[in-house]
Order: C-alpha cells, then sequence, then structure tokens
C-alpha cells in the first residue's frame, strides 16, 4: 500500500481514487512533478456539494481527470 506524506491534502479514499485514476490512466507515466498542487486542487474540488460541481461542468467521478487534463485527455472536459 503506497504511503501517504503526513502533509498530504487528501483523505484516504481521496488518495485511492486518485492512485486508481492515475493507475489506469496514466500507466508508464510518473506525474509526480506538481502532484501536491493538482492533490490540494483535487481535493478542494472533492469538497465542493454535488450542485457546484456540476455548474462547473464536473462530477466527483470525473475529478481525477479535471485535475490531470492537461497531462491526459481522458473524460476531461
Amino acid at each position: 500500500m503506497r504511503q501517504r506524506p503526513a502533509n498530504s491534502n487528501l483523505s484516504p479514499q481521496q488518495s485511492r481514487r486518485l492512485d486508481c485514476f492515475l493507475a489506469s490512466t496514466g500507466f508508464g507515466c510518473n506525474p509526480s512533478l506538481g502532484r501536491s498542487a493538482r492533490e490540494a486542487e483535487f481535493a478542494r474540488l472533492d469538497r465542493l456539494p454535488d450542485g457546484a460541481l456540476a455548474a462547473m461542468g464536473l462530477s466527483r467521478r470525473n475529478l481525477a481527470a479535471h485535475v490531470y487534463r492537461d497531462l491526459f485527455h481522458i473524460g476531461a472536459k
């Protein structure tokens, strides 16, 4: 199991969701550069209510794709 840094912005559940996205989408890629900023953005968006996400054209399911949309163009708007 991957260990999260003590200063991670993510809960264990958020970390698993992000790791699953990266493992399935970014296989062979190491997007560690800037990961803490992306984790902070993922956590910020994940705290928003579903209605706010919908107003932005997002769903909780595609937050990881949205945060990494510049690297992986799968499922991102």
